[in-house]
């Protein structure tokens, strides 16, 4: 073994070496940081969807129960009203790009209130 490579060995870390092994420390802490933060992000949104869920169910059954005491007159008047907004908002779909989820539930839901209505 040569004196130098002694010397080295013996010697501590550099500074250069020191920055590199808290560079690599720092991203992993990074890594953490953003992972728990990911998580808990998901969980806040995942929370928020499960809330605005019942929100729409309470109202959707609130909506279901008006319309089945209305007087028959007004059931269709409403029908003609409704059928005329929904093809309004679908033509609005059809001038963006939406996923074929957002076409289907709109479709239930078009076709639960127009039941309702009967």
């Amino acid at each position: 073994m040569r004196s130098d490579d002694a010397e080295s060995e013996a010697r501590p870390d550099s500074p250069m070496r020191s920055a590199s092994l808290f560079t690599a420390n720092s991203e992993n802490v990074d890594d953490d940081v953003l992972l728990d933060s990911l998580v808990s992000l998901s969980k806040i949104n995942g929370m928020s969807v499960v809330q605005h869920g019942a929100r729409l169910a309470v109202m959707g059954e609130l909506l279901v129960a008006v319309l089945a005491n209305l007087p028959a007159s007004m059931r269709v008047d409403i029908v003609e009203s409704f059928r005329e907004r929904i093809e309004e908002v679908m033509c609005l779909g059809d001038d963006r790009s939406l996923p074929q989820q957002y076409h289907s539930a709109l479709l239930t839901e078009v076709n639960r209130y127009l039941n309702a209505l009967r």
